[in-house]
């Protein structure tokens, strides 16, 4: 037999295995991929990514967990969904995406568990079972500090450790507001005031052009749109004219000159206004008394009026619900959405007792604070949660020496934050909105009315405005 012929067999029945392996390997893969094809069919739907941000979480409203599947979905209705601990929760599902939102804060330091039963794919098949857990951080604040003797300084805390960071320091802070982007400080140099702004992620600062020699007081931020506003009075007010408390508004995330909020053509005196969470509305109450919407977007816009009213309270937290001082009625939660309002009742106590602060939660109760009084004299103040029927829960006392300035409740009401000043201490300390000199703040769990922490200062980034 030639060489030749001999190569040609060795050819053959090379081509031979060859194919042989290729047809194994072939079929191999056939069974692994109808194996695995068989599995996810047995197994049903399952994540392939899953989203959540705990810390925005803990700070505001609106926050999600995002599962993307690895199929589209069929209909999930929210009785397959379960949430540890248990919270409000809205459903939103389309195609591969299913979207649990939270239309409250979330407790921080918690794990929370996020399940949902019985997910089938939209060609049908078996049911699965979606789930994550995450754990949301401490929670933190900033609070500001004044030091007759030095700097005054804007901290960083954290509930459960003793350190603090400096965000800012200034000679002379007279007030500051955040967001999750922004700090907006207004701050006094030589007898004139300054508003800086802060970007908390590089550092870096811009100062806000007043509209003149001035007063800035009422300063508020919005976390939609990133957004601010004050009160400007100018510093030659006389009965010859100039601008006293009007309201003005601009982004934090620009240089440009803060626009004054017009209402009827002109720029109206504002004694008490709020951000309303999450629109471009402000709710205004002029010092004639006048309750008014404005949507800041679209200043030509129409103007809802809500009539008279002595004063805003606050807007609670992911509603449209405002709390309002009315002349006849009291306390009343005011929809801004539809006009109706609804009376509070007021709190039974075992003696006499007069309403000093009151602030809306997001939960429709409310958190208020009541001078005891003997004789008609107002003593200590007792701190409630109370609801619109008028039951309460009580959650902390002042101490015989303490003058309560404010309460403040933490973005789920989880802490409860009483800013109180020493009535047998040293004068006030001298800024554009003066406070006693020896002022603490101390935190309480919202549940079980512990006191966890008392820091030094005031202003927390908790509370809408400031104690004033």
């Amino acid at each position: 037999m030639s060489t030749d012929s001999r190569r040609g067999q060795r050819i053959a029945r090379g081509r031979g295995r060859f194919a042989r392996g290729l047809a194994i390997t072939l079929g191999a893969l056939a069974v692994v991929g109808g194996a695995a094809a068989a599995s996810s069919l047995a197994q049903g739907p399952r994540a392939t990514q899953i989203q959540q941000d705990p810390e925005a979480a803990v700070a505001q409203s609106g926050s999600r967990v995002i599962f993307t599947a690895n199929e589209s979905l069929a209909e999930i209705d929210e009785a397959d969904v379960t949430v540890e601990p248990a919270t409000d929760f809205t459903l939103d599902a389309a195609g591969r995406t299913v979207g649990v939102r939270f239309p409250t804060a979330l407790d921080a330091d918690t794990t929370y568990t996020v399940t949902i039963d019985g997910v089938r794919g939209l060609g049908g098949g078996p049911a699965s079972t979606l789930t994550t857990s995450f754990t949301t951080p401490k929670a933190r604040v900033l609070m500001l500090e004044r030091d007759a003797a030095g700097d005054d300084r804007i901290v960083s805390r954290t509930v459960g450790a003793d350190t603090d960071d400096t965000v800012f320091s200034a000679a002379q802070i007279d007030d500051f507001r955040a967001t999750s982007a922004y700090l907006i400080a207004t701050t006094v140099d030589g007898g004139v005031m300054h508003v800086t702004v802060i970007d908390r992620a590089s550092g870096a600062t811009h100062e806000i052009p007043l509209p003149g020699p001035g007063t800035v007081t009422g300063l508020q931020v919005s976390e939609r749109g990133q957004l601010y506003g004050f009160t400007f009075t100018d510093a030659n007010l006389s009965a010859a004219g100039g601008r006293e408390n009007v309201l003005f508004t601009g982004s934090l995330a620009s240089a440009d000159a803060p626009v004054p909020v017009v209402v009827g053509g002109s720029e109206p005196s504002i004694d008490r206004w709020r951000f309303v969470p999450e629109t471009s509305s402000l709710l205004l109450n002029s010092f004639d008394g006048d309750l008014t919407l404005v949507d800041r977007q679209n200043p030509d816009g129409e103007v809802s009026s809500f009539g008279t009213a002595l004063g805003i309270e606050g807007v609670a937290r992911s509603t449209y619900t405002a709390l309002i001082d009315r002349f006849e009625e009291g306390f009343v939660e005011l929809d801004l959405a539809t006009g109706e309002q609804r009376v509070l009742s007021e709190v039974q106590f075992d003696r006499d007792a007069l309403l000093g602060h009151i602030q809306p939660l997001p939960s429709g109760d409310t958190l208020r604070s009541y001078a005891m009084l003997e004789d008609g004299i107002p003593t200590t103040s007792r701190i409630v949660i109370a609801s619109p029927e008028g039951d309460a829960r009580e959650i902390a006392a002042t101490r015989d020496t303490d003058v309560l300035q404010q309460v403040c409740a933490s973005p789920s009401a989880q802490y409860i934050a009483l800013i109180v000043s020493d009535a047998t201490g040293p004068a006030y300390d001298g800024g554009v909105q003066s406070l006693p000199e020896r002022i603490e703040t101390r935190i309480y769990d919202g549940d079980t009315g512990d006191e966890v922490a008392t820091w030094p200062g005031f202003d927390i980034s908790w509370c809408e405005v400031g104690p004033w």
